[in-house]
């Protein structure tokens, strides 16, 4: 298939059954700048039948990355033509569990993270009386940095808005774990938390 994808000058990434088509360029004033796109997709559907598999429009998204004045100067409404199946543009598609915008904001994905840990917090908040600090511990990690910490790398430039809702989420993990009151500083919150839920 890499050979096919190739051929038509696009990239592509695959994990497990997974596949993702991309490419990249310039805003033009093409009546439909991604016909490259669909015609390397009807190649890839046609390798498909010939191998026995079968690529399932129902599960394939679109989405086009760019600043608001960018995607603008793109016409959209079309959506782009997969195996005979017409796939709109989202604005909102989910990779590996990461929520990306078509701006790259990585705003929904922060909102996404914090109302996941949120629901561990208060679920763990219910039960912490009847915990040891160690098993608290390792729920807590378990459950919830391990939330904040998956693809934080993707975080790197965003807004330090959404850098303090995520702070907000792990200080209140903190309060949590270490049985602090909600009234306790960040200072003393961090220095109560370095052995009780952090270790370095």
């Amino acid at each position: 298939m890499s050979n096919v994808v190739a051929a038509h000058g696009l990239y592509y990434h695959q994990y497990a059954d997974d596949t993702q088509l991309y490419m990249s360029g310039r805003p033009r004033s093409a009546t439909d700048p991604f016909r490259t796109l669909s015609l390397c997709v009807d190649d890839v559907c046609r390798w498909f039948l010939q191998n026995r598999l079968l690529l399932n429009p129902s599960e394939t998204e679109a989405v086009l990355f760019g600043t608001r004045i960018q995607r603008d100067k793109v016409p959209t409404s079309g959506g782009i033509d997969v195996a005979g199946t017409l796939v709109p543009f989202r604005d909102i598609v989910k990779l590996f569990d990461v929520t990306l915008d078509s701006a790259v904001s990585m705003d929904r994905h922060v909102t996404e993270v914090v109302r996941s840990c949120n629901y561990h917090i208060r679920a763990l908040r219910h039960i912490r009386p009847l915990l040891t600090p160690e098993v608290a511990k390792m729920l807590a990690h378990s459950t919830v940095r391990s939330r904040l910490d998956y693809a934080n790398a993707l975080l790197s430039g965003t807004t330090s808005g959404n850098l303090d809702r995520l702070q907000v989420g792990q200080n209140s993990l903190a309060r949590v774990v270490c049985q602090a009151s909600r009234s306790a500083s960040a200072t003393e919150l961090r220095a109560s938390s370095t052995g009780c839920l952090f270790d370095s």
